[in-house]
This record gives C-alpha cells, structure tokens and sequence, in this order.
C-alpha cells in the first residue's frame, strides 16, 4: 500500500509486526535531513517514553502514543505498531511538528 501525502510524501505500509499481525511497520521519508544533534535534545527536553538517541550514530527511537519511532538522519522514518495509512501520516505529522527545529533543509 502506498499513499501520497501532500508534501509529495510516500508512506509505505512495509510488513506486519511480529507482534500483531493487525497492525503494520510503516515506512516514508521527511524529505529532509535532521540534525541529530538538536533532535536529541528536543527528545531529552519532551522526555519522550522510551527514548534513545545517538546523534553520532544518526539515529533516534522513541514512543509516540502507541507508536514506536525511529528516525534517522537523512529523514527516512519507521513506525511501528500503525494500523493504516491513515494512522501513519498522523504518526509522521506528530512527529514532523514535535520536530520542527531538527530539520536541515
């Protein structure tokens, strides 16, 4: 399945989890790099669940509601535990908005 977002943005519902079969990883891209660096301290400051961030490594995972994201630095994000797209693009919004002040481009 592929929906196209309004910001010319694919999200791609990848696989089932492992976990539950009901619901999907989803997979999409910001379109812009992050700088890593600002996203850990937005992370650390919102004390995000279950939050681990390495800017060396370009990478960031956190708990959004029932979502599990990952972030990298080159603007690619996995969501795990959405239902459908629909429930993908609020993911990826709430973290786009959170986000705001991490982005390089």
């Amino acid at each position: 399945m592929v929906f196209q977002m309004s910001t010319v943005r694919k999200i791609f519902l990848a696989r089932p989890c492992i976990v539950d079969a009901s619901l999907f990883i989803a997979e999409s891209s910001f379109g812009s790099g992050l700088d890593m660096d600002v996203v850990c301290s937005i992370l650390k400051e919102l004390e995000m669940p279950e939050s681990r961030c390495s800017a060396k490594l370009g990478v960031a995972r956190f708990r959004l509601d029932n979502w599990q994201v990952m972030i990298y630095r080159n603007g690619h994000i996995d969501i795990r535990r959405v239902k459908d797209v629909d429930d993908a693009a609020r993911a990826i919004e709430m973290v786009g908005i959170m986000l705001k002040d991490g982005f390089t481009g």
